[in-house]
C-alpha cells in the first residue's frame, strides 16, 4: 500500500511542477509580446513612398477613359469595314446556329454551320486586323476607333467558340 501512496504523491508533485512551469512560460511569452508591441510603438513611422500622389477620384480621371474624336468621321462607312461587318454578322449568326444545333445533339449541323461561320469570321478578322492596328496607332483614344475595335472583339469571341472544329 505504501508504494501506491508514494507513486500517487509523486504524480501529484509532478503535476504541480508542470503547472508552475507552464504558468511561468506563459508569463514570459506575455512579457515578450508586450515588449515587442512597445518597441513597434516606439519606432518612427515609415514614410509612404506614394505620399506625393494625389489619389482623389478627380486626379484619376473619375474611373472613365478620356475618349476623344480625333479620327476622321465615317470610318464605319469605309468599304473595307462594311464588307467585313457583313461577313462578321453572317459569321456570328452561323456560329449561333451551330451552337444551338450542338445543344440539341446535332453534331453534323454543328460542324457544317460552325465551319462556315468560322470561315466568315476568319475572313472578317483578317481583313480588318492591320487596318484596326493602324487606326489604333494614329488615334489611340478615339471613340469611333474604340467602337470598331469592340465590334471586332465580338467577332473574335464568336470565332473562339468554333475554332476547334476540324
Amino acid at each position: 500500500m505504501v508504494p501506491v501512496f508514494v507513486a500517487m504523491s509523486v504524480l501529484v508533485i509532478a503535476a504541480l511542477i508542470v503547472a508552475v512551469m507552464q504558468n511561468k512560460q506563459k508569463k514570459e511569452e506575455a512579457a515578450a509580446a508586450a515588449t515587442e508591441v512597445q518597441q513597434k510603438a516606439d519606432e518612427p513611422e515609415t514614410s509612404n513612398p506614394f505620399g506625393d500622389r494625389d489619389n482623389s477620384p478627380k486626379a484619376r480621371g473619375g474611373g472613365s477613359m478620356a475618349m476623344k474624336n480625333t479620327a476622321p468621321a465615317g470610318l464605319a462607312d469605309t468599304p473595307l469595314w462594311v464588307n467585313s461587318k457583313v461577313l462578321g454578322t453572317a459569321g456570328i449568326a452561323l456560329v449561333k446556329e451551330a451552337v444551338a444545333a450542338r445543344n440539341k445533339g446535332d453534331e453534323e449541323t454543328y460542324r457544317t454551320k460552325g465551319l462556315e461561320g468560322y470561315g466568315k469570321l476568319d475572313e472578317a478578322l483578317m481583313n480588318t486586323g492591320d487596318w484596326i492596328l493602324d487606326l489604333d496607332g494614329e488615334h489611340p483614344e478615339d471613340r469611333q476607333v474604340d467602337r470598331l475595335r469592340r465590334e471586332r472583339s465580338r467577332w473574335a469571341d464568336y470565332y473562339q467558340k468554333v475554332r476547334k472544329i476540324k
